[in-house]
């Protein structure tokens, strides 16, 4: 279920590739920047592969300072290739001058993913006219509980989740789809308290008619988590994906 979305995104650039070079459509610097895409994806899969399977097995992140912007732009690249499939707008914003977070950023990547990926579905199986077909996603500064927090909101236009179903949301097998393994949720809230969060899920309402469903979650800017010195460096800044790879 996790490694989905990046399996997705290879499949996507190289069918992509492959098309435009039988038809020979395709520049040089358009193949190196698809190549650097799916270089990265491939990378992405044995990432979460790796974090996912030490995150079970010891239930702890492995945190890092973490630029807020970065991990969701990363999140957007992945869920925005199932979201355009489904035909649902993305509309995303995030606050300016956001601090850098001490948290494990393949896993709230994923989170965020998950979110995004859920938020489609639920508005698919609403089957929602394109005008409607929207998600929201919101970053930004809050204090609760006198604690400053950065805020992750995941807005859909879907028909929401059912008053007797959110109290087993969380629940691992549990899942509101036919499809589904209700695998994400749970991993998703426990990555979250993982790092000191919280998340929620809250119905949206036009009068009494449900419109809608938020999914939030919250990280504390002043983290208890400490950097693990054990844990491979990330790769420089400065190189391409392409020296990366190398």
């Amino acid at each position: 279920h996790e490694l989905n979305q990046p399996l997705t995104a290879i499949s996507n650039y190289c069918n992509g590739m492959i098309s435009r070079l039988s038809e020979q459509r395709i520049s040089n610097e358009e193949l190196l920047s698809a190549l650097e895409k799916t270089s990265r994806q491939a990378q992405r899969a044995g990432q979460i592969i790796q974090r996912i399977r030490a995150f079970v097995k010891r239930s702890e992140p492995n945190p890092m300072p973490s630029d807020v912007a970065q991990m969701v732009s990363n999140a957007i690249e992945l869920a925005d290739i199932e979201l355009r499939r489904q035909q649902v707008r993305l509309s995303p914003y995030v606050a300016a001058r956001l601090p850098s977070l001490m948290v494990d950023p393949i896993l709230i990547e994923q989170v965020l993913i998950n979110l995004l990926k859920n938020a489609g579905e639920a508005i698919a199986q609403a089957g929602r006219p394109p005008g409607e077909r929207y998600v929201e996603l919101r970053v930004g500064p809050r204090r609760l509980d006198d604690e400053e927090v950065v805020e992750f909101s995941v807005r859909d236009s879907g028909n929401g989740v059912p008053d007797e179903m959110i109290e087993r949301i969380y629940e691992a097998f549990y899942s509101t789809k036919s499809e589904g393994m209700g695998i994400g949720l749970k991993l998703c809230r426990s990555i979250v308290e993982s790092h000191h969060g919280r998340m929620q899920v809250q119905n949206i309402y036009n009068g009494e008619e449900v419109v809608g469903c938020c999914f939030s979650f919250w990280i504390p800017v002043q983290s208890r988590l400490q950097a693990d010195n054990t844990a491979p460096a990330a790769p420089s800044a400065s190189l391409t994906d392409t020296e990366r790879a190398r």
